[in-house]
């Protein structure tokens, strides 16, 4: 049975689901997927040792750096080298 809880931010009634309640539901929708739709879903383990790939932040500041010299000067800007 799923249980209405006070939410003390809002203070009124909003769902609030606990982790047994988002287990039960998890289950409950999973037991009508046939086979081939589990095995859709299922992206291994490999899935749970997925890391981000990295970036330098030498390389990073190589880039920002490019571009700023790329870029037009703002507005206002001195005309020459020696003014800047």
């Amino acid at each position: 049975m799923i249980v209405m809880r006070k939410n003390q931010a809002l203070g009124s009634g909003v769902y609030e689901p606990t982790r047994n309640d988002i287990r039960r539901a998890s289950k409950k929708i999973q037991a009508t997927w046939s086979p081939q739709e589990r095995a859709k879903r299922n992206r291994g383990p490999r899935a749970a040792w997925w890391i981000p790939s990295t970036i330098r932040l030498f390389t990073l500041v190589e880039v920002v750096n490019k571009e700023q010299a790329d870029s037009l000067p703002f507005v206002g800007a001195a005309g020459n080298e020696a003014d800047r």
